[in-house]
């Protein structure tokens, strides 16, 4: 589905000032430039096959996929790509106790989602988005596009990698979907199969 040349040319190895590093990203740095950290995309290809994997999984079982962003370049992309996909996108204000207290929150029981793919972990520019605590809490599966400044700890398929760059959120973008729709269409075919025996 890509190449390292794909993430390299979508500026996927670009992280930010050594300053701001995060301890725990401090296994998936490959160096340093002009004061900028390099993310080391061997590690990033391989991490970002196995979340493809799993995403692919997910929708072959006809679960629910939540895309979740609070970058304010990358909302319609991130809201278009869910469309695309027939799936869910939260790039909103995120409501205290939304997963936890799914029952107050919406009056009724509710469906949480089966998968919650995260294309930046972080709120604002200091704090961690809400829900990828949420959804740890709740025992539900995360994909996380996590920078140098990012804390991967919490969320279950992390991908290190640029999540500021819109040529790289495109390019997660456009992997996520082909992965959405493959394991949609392979559920289709063995339903089809299965009717016909």
């Amino acid at each position: 589905m890509f190449t390292v040349k794909d993430l390299y040319d979508a500026r996927v190895h670009y992280g930010h000032k050594i300053t701001s590093m995060n301890q725990h990203m401090e296994t998936f740095i490959f160096g340093s430039r002009l004061d900028h950290l390099i993310i080391d995309l061997d590690q990033t290809a391989e991490l970002l096959r196995q979340a493809l994997n799993f995403i692919a999984h997910v929708a072959f079982r006809d679960g629910i996929i939540l895309f979740i962003s609070r970058n304010p370049q990358t909302t319609y992309l991130v809201d278009k790509t869910a469309k695309e996909c027939k799936e869910f996108s939260q790039t909103r204000y995120w409501r205290i106790g939304l997963f936890p207290n799914s029952k107050n929150q919406f009056k009724t029981m509710t469906r949480l989602p089966d998968l919650c793919i995260f294309l930046s972990t972080l709120d604002s520019v200091l704090a961690e988005h809400p829900a990828v605590r949420h959804s740890a809490k709740m025992c539900i599966p995360s994909v996380g596009i996590v920078d140098t400044n990012c804390n991967p700890n919490l969320i279950t398929y992390p991908i290190p990698g640029n999540d500021d760059s819109l040529c790289a959120i495109e390019l997660y973008c456009s992997l996520f979907k082909e992965a959405i729709l493959r394991g949609k269409k392979a559920r289709e075919t063995m339903t089809n199969f299965k009717e016909s025996i």
